[in-house]
């Protein structure tokens, strides 16, 4: 279930409507009148919910997930699961989509000027905490004590800061729960829309991001780095974590504790790092993967498999790093060699 402090939501719609609306069929017309209450994902998916099922990889989950219903094809319908009702469609990512957009409207638009409120009523600022011009803190955030929020930055609703954190000028953190002592610097991005779209009949619809972002205790983010949140469910950014700047997590990325990430990585989505994770300026690791605790990924490497905790990764693809500069020694005398050469 998505968080009620930073989304609003449509319905309980009834299962033969939603079917309607996304041109699927329901394996059982005698569940049309039941009332369907929110989207979610197979792990955490709880009875009156709907969920997707869309990659075999998956399978496990769609045989224990507790969904009331799961949208899928008539081939993984096949798969084995307990019961729950199937909603049958010829593109399941798309009706997911779909779905969620019927859950999640956009928000209606209040037409003219807005007059500023740098601190909304229901929001709550703790002793000592310091807001520089032009900052704006919405509806029911939490601001813990002794915080330091530069200029022009903007919390969004619902959005909980712990104690002692450092806020530089013009930030937005949105759709987040932050610990204590972090440090943002200036023009980061927490909380945005990740980037994930599915090809519907009108063009590329955007697949609804009703997750957070949860930061522990004592991550510290340098100059312009952004942090998606999760589709569905939290990207999770663990204690000690540094970030140089011009850094780019995907939305549910999950990062251990106390990893370093130079100037210009990026991280795509649903990739799971593991604790103590050292990644190079320029790296570029592909999605749903995981990188073992303590790997360390050399500067632009470009990770697309897993890699082994404690193992040391470089070059395009990546692979073990002496490996690699092998390769390099190799291609640079293949290259020097002059014509005639043996």
């Amino acid at each position: 279930m998505t968080d009620d402090r930073f989304f609003d939501r449509a319905g309980p719609f009834p299962l033969g409507e939603i079917a309607a609306h996304v041109g699927g069929e329901m394996d059982n017309r005698s569940a049309a009148d039941f009332l369907i209450r929110d989207v979610s994902n197979l792990d955490s998916a709880d009875p009156g919910e709907i969920s997707l099922y869309s990659d075999a990889k998956y399978a496990a989950a769609f045989a224990k997930t507790q969904a009331s219903v799961v949208i899928t094809d008539r081939k993984l319908a096949a798969h084995e699961h307990n019961g729950t009702w199937l909603l049958l469609h010829a593109n399941p990512r798309l009706a997911f989509a779909q779905v969620g957009h019927l859950f999640y409207p956009p928000a209606p638009l209040v037409e003219g000027l807005q007059t500023p409120v740098p601190v909304h009523p229901t929001a709550t600022v703790g002793a000592g905490t310091q807001i520089a011009q032009g900052g704006e803190i919405r509806a029911n955030a939490k601001i813990g004590t002794n915080c330091s929020i530069g200029t022009n930055v903007v919390i969004g609703k619902g959005v909980e800061i712990g104690d002692n954190c450092t806020i530089g000028p013009n930030c937005t953190i949105t759709h987040a729960i932050v610990g204590k002592r972090v440090v943002f610097g200036p023009g980061v991005s927490i909380g945005n829309a990740g980037f994930s779209f599915v090809p519907g009949p009108k063009g590329l619809l955007r697949v609804p991001q009703l997750g957070r972002v949860t930061i522990e205790d004592e991550v510290e983010f340098g100059a312009n780095c952004v942090v998606d949140r999760g589709a569905i469910g939290d990207t999770q950014i663990g204690r000690g974590c540094r970030f140089d700047g011009l850094i780019h997590v995907g939305h549910n990325v999950k990062m251990g504790q106390f990893c370093i990430v130079v100037a210009q990585a990026g991280i795509a989505g649903s990739t799971t790092i593991g604790p103590g994770v050292m990644i190079g300026g320029q790296a570029g690791i592909a999605d749903h993967l995981t990188i073992g605790a303590g790997a360390r990924l050399a500067a632009r490497a470009g990770v697309t498999q897993d890699v082994a905790a404690g193992e040391t990764v470089g070059g395009y693809p990546a692979q073990p790093v002496k490996q690699w500069h092998r390769q390099v020694v190799w291609l640079k005398k293949m290259v020097g060699r002059k014509k005639g050469d043996a």
